[in-house]
């Protein structure tokens, strides 16, 4: 993957991830290779927050174009609708993928796995 659309991608969720996020949250971020006997090696990143999840009934919808799912950040911060869309479909260009996990007021863990060149 070219380095400036990877940098975009992650600049696209870490905007996300601070932006529904309170003041002074705890933002993490990992990388790991995940290998196994039956596929090529991949890469995994996981970026992480505390901040105020994902509500149940739009998660479905993060990823879609100009999403239902965007919404003002904890400071009031519009949103586009279209980081997240741009990330998934560039990962998956890419034979990527990228997923979340989220409980609302504990936070989200987004996950972005890529092959390992």
């Amino acid at each position: 993957m070219d380095q400036n659309h990877f940098q975009r991608i992650l600049h696209n969720i870490l905007s996300n991830t601070v932006r529904f996020s309170p003041k002074n949250g705890l933002i993490k971020i990992s990388s790991e290779i995940i290998t196994t006997a039956f596929s090529k090696p991949k890469r995994l990143f996981a970026i992480q927050d505390n901040g105020i999840g994902i509500p149940f009934e739009i998660q479905g919808f993060v990823f879609d174009q100009f999403s239902v799912a965007q919404g003002l950040g904890t400071d009031g911060e519009a949103s586009t609708g279209l980081g997240l869309y741009f990330a998934k479909k560039t990962i998956e260009e890419h034979v990527g993928r990228i997923w979340f996990e989220s409980i609302e007021n504990k936070g989200t863990t987004f996950f972005i796995e890529l092959p390992s060149y």
